[in-house]
């Protein structure tokens, strides 16, 4: 049997932006350290994605010394977002169905995006005071609470299961479309449908909660933001179910530590996988 490994792990700062790869990262009850971290609002304080616009593609994050740099592709400009920027307001904010407390980033971040955005908007980071809870039915005695993730805490994908969309759209799949945090090594496709446990190195365990429901955001090309709507058609005719189409699985931590690039996984399946 082969040995099922941590192939990649990205985080997400600012949501709905340009991800980052790195070699090891700390789990956290909101998920991994660092992801998802930042939103940017609408002038209702609403949530804005690659859903509605898909040109936050322009937006690519690097890594740098105590936080971020954050590249504009379309004018080449960047900005520095320390992992503790200056706070203004503390207010609500919503993402989907959620209601969250958090703190508006000054240093002039919200005037940097409003101007290459062409909108009105605001970027927040999420409060450490006020948590956003997550539905009772995934809570786990470490993790009741997830970050500006569209749901649960930590999302893993397996190269297998890119794979297979390889060899249904005859063409290499840019996995960045599906905004994983953990990508798995392995020779199956799919078969994270059946992780109930997962165990990654010596520390980290996480609860497989549920599948990841896929929308047209998949569609994105994350290097120019246009859309190609072959790609979710194509999982749709074997991905389907009570009409919900489902790449991925959605995670919870159950022990909290550090994962790394090589760590071992061992598993524990579920019994009722939908597929």
């Amino acid at each position: 049997m082969s040995l099922l490994q941590v192939h990649s792990i990205i985080i997400y700062p600012i949501k709905s932006l340009g991800g980052i790869n790195v070699s090891k990262i700390m789990v956290e009850p909101p998920g991994l350290q660092y992801d998802r971290r930042f939103m940017l609002v609408d002038e209702h304080n609403n949530f804005i994605t690659q859903r509605t616009r898909p040109e936050l593609t322009r937006f690519q994050l690097e890594s740098k010394e105590g936080g971020f740099e954050v590249l504009d592709l379309s004018t080449q400009s960047t900005k520095y977002l320390g992992f503790n920027p200056t706070m203004g307001s503390t207010e609500e904010v919503q993402i989907w169905d959620d209601r969250v407390m958090a703190h508006e980033v000054l240093e002039d971040w919200s005037v940097w995006f409003t101007e290459k955005l062409g909108q009105h908007v605001r970027l927040f980071q999420l409060s450490t005071s006020f948590s956003r809870a997550t539905n009772p039915a995934y809570h786990t005695e470490k993790s009741k609470i997830s970050s500006f993730a569209d749901s649960l805490p930590v999302l893993l994908c397996s190269e297998a299961s890119f794979n297979y969309m390889d060899s249904l759209l005859d063409q290499p799949l840019d996995w960045r479309r599906f905004r994983p945090n953990i990508i798995v090594s392995n020779q199956t496709a799919f078969e994270e449908d059946t992780w109930h446990e997962i165990s990654i190195g010596s520390d980290v365990k996480l609860f497989g909660a549920k599948p990841c429901a896929r929308c047209q955001l998949i569609n994105v090309n994350p290097n120019d933001g246009t859309s190609d709507s072959h790609i979710l058609k194509a999982l749709s005719k074997t991905r389907k179910f009570e009409n919900k189409v489902y790449f991925g699985q959605q995670f919870v931590p159950i022990s909290l530590g550090e994962i790394k690039i090589d760590d071992l996984i061992t598993i524990h399946k579920r019994k009722d996988a939908i597929f």
